[in-house]
């Protein structure tokens, strides 16, 4: 069946402000047949400076003329990529070695993607939205991040800014979209994957950009619709009717089938007692006439031995013979002569000889045939290993941990009798292994870098104000500011009665930093002149108060006890108005430890269950596979500025990030983690604070 590409392209303009240059450039091959290719270029740089629109037109300008070269090219599509790519390289090599002015390379966010035929390739740097959604055969799509899956280095390297690249397979009926990063945002809102899903490609893009610009957001967006569909086959002319498949063909298709089976066949044979063996050969001939002559010599032999014990028989009743036998000389007359002797002795020989020949010969074939059938089994749980680790490059971890599932099945099952099994054995579980260890996606960190760590203090909760650290501290009664930078420390005293007040929550607000304590009074801290201001907060209904997030000047409270998330509206020096935030819930909040919210509210429980909430509904969303499982998850982050969500593990002793879609990015491990309870993140730095015991660690946002 033939298909092809239809594209349809989304650009709104909005932006009020030139922050960003953002361009779709999209090159058609000049070839008319089924080997056209297209290539799309999308770029969203963080910055207006003259230099980037520089580099641009080197890649615009390097990208058309490479579209003539690629054209001709009739080779595998991930070599004519890589031609293409290579110049890329080498067009912006050379552009920055003539610029003086140097590029900050985590500003530009690029991807080149080449369509041809069924394939796709890209390459690119930093992060775009996009999602790969994958037809199953039950009708149903599965969500990829394609792009997530090209391995980038940490560090751009100048001379080869596009550092690594991959190609792939998209079948008919499967859907790319991929645009700027603020599509990110909106996902949810304007309903992005149920139209990808429904509608056909220009209408999905018609319906998506009416509705960006009808929010009025001041901001501009890109991005394109990419679609296999089959192309409509005319039906065949009467006169013409289709040849059958050749011979040779139809042999060589199932030469490799009939092999299989010829092997399993004669294995099964062999291991079977009750199967009687057939094959002829020289071998089995000489065995027969063996056989035949030492039946004909023990025949007669027998007779021999029967004949003589019936005459000695007889000449010992008789009184004459015996008479006669005392008179002969001892061993004249015995019937163990020298000819029956080297008669017997043949037959001895001849027996032990086709005995142990037939046990050998047997012995080796039914090695052969077990050996057979282990080499069956180690080669398909190789082919699923190998499988697992093609899925997992293309981000499809749930089929690559199945499929892992499945060759340890496998191999667990194989013996080690001999040194060549054991070796094979052992090299195909290594193999599994590190596989399994990129699914787990650990990053250890041996030396964490520790930012502040009071002494004799009593540290409580954690949050973030203008790129500055605020912990509370119990036992001597404040709230420390933290600088990361220069790790100075400042003490912001807070009123006391008794004693100190049990600071259970921390937040911060456009200008304050808001504490909680456990005897539900509020503080206000003023970050600029450390004045504090006691703020009324307006309980009525809720039994408990743990977890707090300011958003959208509403006070958003976690109530264990009352299995409710209840929301504050803001007054002057007062949070009023409680109002219960849920409106369906079918989970019981008792074990809840603590809540994040972006535009929706993520709540985590003791037992390491994490749930998802949108205008007070449950929505289904589940967390990824982590290996070892979370058990506990202790403190929750997350921005709308971001895709991460950050998680705490103090039992494992771990932080896992995760991005909101339900993928592993992370699980952070060190030695030297003491106690992981909450977590602060800044989006900006791509920093996170962790409080650990009674310190405060800073780590980089995977």
């Amino acid at each position: 069946m033939e298909h092809q590409f239809r594209l349809a392209e989304i650009e709104v303009n909005k932006s009020t402000m030139d922050e960003k240059i953002i361009g779709l450039f999209r090159y058609e091959s000049e070839a008319k047949n089924k080997r056209a290719t297209t290539l799309l270029i999308l770029v969203e740089m963080n910055s207006t400076l003259y230099v980037y629109e520089q580099l641009l037109d080197v890649i615009n300008a390097t990208a058309e003329q490479a579209r003539h070269l690629t054209a001709a090219f009739e080779g595998d599509p991930m070599a004519r990529f890589e031609k293409l790519i290579q110049r890329l390289n080498d067009a912006v090599t050379d552009f920055i070695q003539q610029e003086p002015t140097p590029i900050a390379w985590n500003r530009l966010n690029m991807f080149v993607v080449e369509l041809s035929e069924s394939h796709v390739c890209l390459s690119g740097i930093g992060r775009l939205t996009n999602i790969l959604l994958q037809k199953q055969p039950d009708g149903q799509f599965r969500t990829f991040d394609l792009f997530g899956s090209l391995e980038q280095p940490v560090e751009v390297m100048p001379q080869k800014p596009f550092a690594s690249l991959i190609c792939g397979d998209i079948h008919p009926g499967d859907v790319l979209f991929f645009g700027t990063q603020n599509f990110e945002r909106l996902r949810d809102e304007i309903n992005l994957v149920p139209r990808l899903t429904t509608l056909p490609a220009v209408t999905a893009a018609l319906e998506i950009q009416q509705d960006i610009e009808g929010r009025n957001i001041p901001d501009d967006f890109a991005g394109v619709i990419v679609v296999n569909v089959p192309l409509p086959q005319s039906s065949p002319a009467p006169s013409k009717i289709s040849e059958p498949m050749p011979q040779h063909l139809q042999e060589k298709s199932t030469q490799s089938i009939k092999k299989m089976h010829q092997e399993e066949e004669e294995a099964q044979a062999m291991l079977s007692p009750s199967m009687p063996l057939t094959h002829a050969s020289k071998f089995a001939d000489r065995k027969k006439r063996y056989l035949l002559w030492l039946t004909t010599r023990l025949t007669q032999l027998w007779r021999d031995v029967c004949a003589w014990k019936k005459n000695r028989t007889a000449s010992i009743k008789d009184p004459m013979a015996l008479a006669s036998l005392r008179s002969l000389h001892a061993g004249h007359g015995s019937f163990m002569t020298k000819k029956r002797k080297f008669t017997i002795f043949l037959c001895v020989a001849a027996l032990v000889v086709i005995v142990g020949g037939t046990l050998s010969y047997r012995y080796a074939r039914r090695a052969s045939a077990e050996q057979t059938l282990w080499n069956m089994a180690r080669d398909q749980a190789l082919d699923k290993k190998n499988r697992a680790d093609a899925d997992l490059v293309y981000g499809n971890e749930q089929e690559a941990r199945r499929l892992l599932q499945e060759a340890n099945d496998i191999l667990w099952s194989l013996d080690e009798k001999t040194k060549g099994r054991k070796q094979a054995k052992a090299e195909l579980q290594q193999g599994i292994r590190e596989i399994q260890n990129k699914l787990k996606h650990e990053k250890v960190i041996d030396h964490l870098t520790e930012i502040a760590a009071p002494t004799g203090g009593d540290l409580r909760a954690i949050t973030l104000w203008n790129h500055q650290v605020f912990v509370a501290d119990k036992n001597n009664g404040a709230l420390w500011r933290i600088n990361p930078d220069t790790r100075e420390q400042k003490r912001i005293t807070l009123p006391t009665a008794d004693s100190s007040p049990m600071i259970i929550a921390a937040t911060t607000d456009k200008d304050s930093i808001l504490l909680l304590t456990e005897t539900r009074d509020l503080f206000s801290i003023n970050p600029i002149d450390d004045t504090v201001t006691p703020l009324l907060l307006a309980v009525k209904r809720a039994k408990s108060l743990t977890s707090t997030v300011i958003y959208n000047r509403r006070l958003y409270v976690l109530d264990p006890i009352g299995n409710m998330v209840w929301k504050y509206s803001r007054a002057e020096n007062a949070f009023a108005q409680e109002s219960p935030y849920l409106k369906q819930n079918t989970n019981n909040l008792n074990e809840a430890s603590s809540i994040a919210i972006d535009a929706n509210v993520y709540v985590a429980f003791k037992n390491g269950k994490i749930t998802r909430y949108l205008s007070g509904v449950e929505e289904p969303w589940t967390l990824p596979a982590i290996d070892p499982p979370l058990t506990n998850a202790g403190g929750i982050w997350t921005d709308i500025d971001t895709d991460r969500l950050v998680l705490t593990d103090p039992v494992e002793k771990r932080i896992i990030v995760i991005r909101k879609d339900g993928q592993l990015i992370a699980q952070i491990i060190s030695p030297e983690f003491q106690n992981p309870r909450d977590v602060v993140g800044d989006v900006a730095n791509k920093k996170i604070y962790v409080l650990d015991g009674q310190r405060v660690v800073a780590l980089d946002l995977p």
